[in-house]
């Protein structure tokens, strides 16, 4: 069974004061086309999802020169358990960093709680929720931003929000158009959301991910040995609350949490469809560093391209806010270009 040292917060977009090696910027530069003294603009917006029953926040960023009238490629943010819609502009400085490349795309963050964009295997008492938080990762957070009336957050992404982004902004609106990116929960997010709907996305990147749900050990990884958990009713027993959020979130049926474990659906990915980026910090204080290098093998054995970073850094926006500028260049070239 998966350590409790190592997983009793693995999930948190976790901020500590750490310090660590920045990791090279490595990636080809994004066509400088945007006009150098001009930036782009952060919006907050509020809408309506029927997957949830209430209305979500999301971040915006429209690049400078939006009102030129183009349509433009799309990369979804997530964050991570914990965390909100504004962490990638606070935190990792996404909107400082697509304006340094003269991003050519729009970027949405979503406020997507912390339900690992699934679609939760158990129901929510919405009145209880507002009434004390009955249901609630945290029940001290904000009850008018956090209760839902129905948590299917697969669907909210997949079908509520790429819906209203495309009839609300000039988007390509096929799947070359959208890339999808996340760290911690969020990373697991976008490789589960983008591989499961194939369909809807042509890139994903995973900073910091839970990239394989079910990885067990060893620990540290060693390629030829790994463990996956197949009793669903045993994962994070140790974990106290922790654990019983998890197997809120994905139930007891191990096949459903298989059918979103990153490293399983891999085995089953073509290559060509989905290009993928992943990177961690050697020195993740949650060893998620393990998952990601055996997400890596699997996808070495499946003859699946993918740009791959495993290097000095914690679980925390020192690192990843060096790792941004990589991804954004990599979903950015990956995706079609504004037209």
């Amino acid at each position: 069974m998966i350590r409790a040292a190592l997983l009793a917060c693995a999930l948190l977009a976790c901020q500590s004061s750490s310090t660590s090696t920045p990791a090279p910027n490595t990636a080809p530069p994004v066509p400088n086309t945007a006009p150098l003294t001009e930036k782009g603009r952060v919006e907050h917006k509020r809408f309506a999802s029927e997957a949830l029953g209430v209305e979500k926040d999301v971040v915006v960023y429209t690049p400078a020169d939006y009102d030129s009238g183009k349509r433009y490629p799309v990369l979804y943010y997530l964050h991570g358990l914990g965390g909100s819609e504004d962490d990638w502009v606070e935190g990792g400085h996404i909107a400082d960093v697509a304006d340094a490349q003269r991003l050519q795309a729009i970027i949405i963050m979503p406020d997507g709680d912390n339900h690992f964009y699934a679609d939760a295997s158990t129901p929510t008492d919405y009145d209880a929720c507002m009434r004390d938080g009955t249901g609630l990762f945290d029940p001290g957070a904000p009850k008018a931003k956090t209760c839902v009336r129905t948590p299917n957050y697969e669907r909210y992404i997949t079908r509520d929000l790429i819906a209203w982004v495309d009839q609300n902004y000039r988007t390509i609106a096929r799947r070359e158009g959208r890339g999808i990116a996340g760290l911690s929960m969020g990373g697991f997010g976008a490789l589960q959301l983008s591989m499961r709907h194939v369909d809807l996305f042509a890139a994903a990147a995973s900073h910091s991910g839970v990239d394989a749900l079910l990885y067990a050990g060893p620990f540290p990884y060693e390629a030829g040995k790994v463990v996956l958990e197949t009793n669903a009713n045993n994962w994070g027993r140790t974990l106290g609350p922790f654990g019983a959020w998890i197997r809120g979130v994905f139930g007891t049926d191990i096949e459903r949490w298989r059918s979103y474990d990153p490293a399983v659906l891999a085995g089953k990915l073509a290559p060509g469809p989905l290009a993928l980026y992943l990177d961690c910090g050697t020195e993740d204080e949650f060893a998620l560093h393990n998952g990601a290098q055996y997400l890596h093998d699997t996808l070495v054995a499946r003859g699946i391209e993918h740009a791959w970073y495993l290097g000095p850094g914690h679980h925390d926006f020192r690192f990843w806010s060096q790792r941004v500028p990589e991804s954004l260049s990599f979903l950015s070239q990956k995706l079609a270009k504004p037209q």
